[in-house]
């Protein structure tokens, strides 16, 4: 079968893979959509190295068609149109078991430590699969990064009426910013960089636009929200400004929900603002199992919108021209799924 393959940093391509052999607990699932996700870009540049097994075959974000079912499957069966998790959980950890399955104490993950969805078949334990109706499979490629900003969303504690500031346009920022909806805020706030993703941003519910570059966002945030600033921040973008940011914008008795980081640098903190606020900073750490289920569930209602976000599509054959399109920032793009 067709594959990409990441052999280390800058040596990758296209190979002939064998087919994958499941387990007993498995599926065989044929890909037929996978998303590119920039955490893939840093494993091909090297700037990822944490839970990396190379070589690999890349790509967490991914749906298809149950092929095969392993021999102690129950409740599923073949041909059915599958969403997939992609980090594998125990279910006997103490993480696991208070519902914290992103957070396993046994990790593994499909795509960085095990075969992942860039391959025209690869396999997945049973209990990660997620039978899918009303979606195609671009849209249910997209339920991973959809799941990380119903997670966001959820940790910050979103409150009718509340003024929300989402800080990054990215994939993930603009579905956060699209569960955040949900929970009927007063003001939705993005704040971005790229004029074409903050247009997308109001495409989807935004109240107020903030372009970073051609402002002070802090004045021009304080401005909106008549000099009280945010009740709820969404941190989702991968900068250390946007993190201080993020910061300064917090009001009395709010949440900010960090998802997206930067450079790790160490940021400077006021502890007496704690106390005289108070304010709760909480991170946000991948997708749960129940994250899955209450995405797809969402989804399927219709209240998530996918193709103003997938801009790109291509085939796993031109998969280094989709590389190139993502690096490449005046074409526009902001998801990219591979069909295999």
């Amino acid at each position: 079968m067709k594959a990409f393959m990441v052999y280390e940093p800058h040596r990758f391509g296209l190979v002939e893979a064998p087919m994958p052999m499941i387990a007993d607990d498995e599926v065989l699932v044929k890909v037929r959509a996978a998303a590119i996700c920039h955490s893939d870009l840093d494993i091909i540049e090297g700037r990822r190295r944490h839970s990396l097994k190379l070589p690999v075959i890349t790509g967490h974000e991914f749906s298809g068609e149950i092929a095969e079912l392993g021999k102690n499957v129950t409740g599923l069966s073949v041909g059915l149109k599958v969403a997939c998790e992609c980090i594998v959980w125990c279910g006997s950890c103490r993480a696991c078991l208070n519902g914290e399955t992103s957070c396993c104490e046994n990790f593994d993950e499909l795509g960085t430590m095990r075969s992942g969805g860039f391959a025209e078949y690869t396999a997945v334990p049973a209990k990660m699969v997620h039978p899918i109706k009303n979606l195609s499979f671009e849209e249910a490629s997209n339920i991973e990064p959809a799941g990380n900003g119903c997670h966001c969303a959820q940790a910050a504690e979103i409150r009718n009426g509340d003024t929300v500031v989402v800080i990054g346009p990215g994939p993930i920022g603009l579905y956060a910013m699209q569960f955040a909806k949900l929970y009927s805020p007063g003001k939705l706030i993005m704040a971005g960089t790229r004029e074409n993703r903050l247009a997308v941003a109001k495409e989807l519910g935004a109240t107020h636009t903030v372009n970073i570059r051609e402002c002070d966002p802090y004045e021009i945030i304080m401005k909106i929200t008549g000099g009280k600033g945010a009740d709820r921040v969404l941190q989702c973008a991968t900068t250390d400004d946007a993190m201080t940011l993020g910061l300064r914008l917090l009001n009395t008795n709010s949440v900010m929900a960090i998802e997206g980081y930067g450079d790790d640098e160490p940021i400077q903190l006021r502890f007496s603002e704690f106390v005289k606020k108070p304010m709760c900073i909480k991170g946000v750490s991948g997708v749960t199992e129940e994250n899955y289920i209450a995405t797809i569930r969402v989804a399927e209602e219709g209240k998530i919108q996918f193709k103003p976000i997938i801009t790109h599509t291509f085939s796993l054959d031109d998969m280094e021209k989709a590389l190139e399109t993502m690096t490449d920032k005046s074409q526009n793009a902001i998801k990219i799924v591979i069909k295999p």
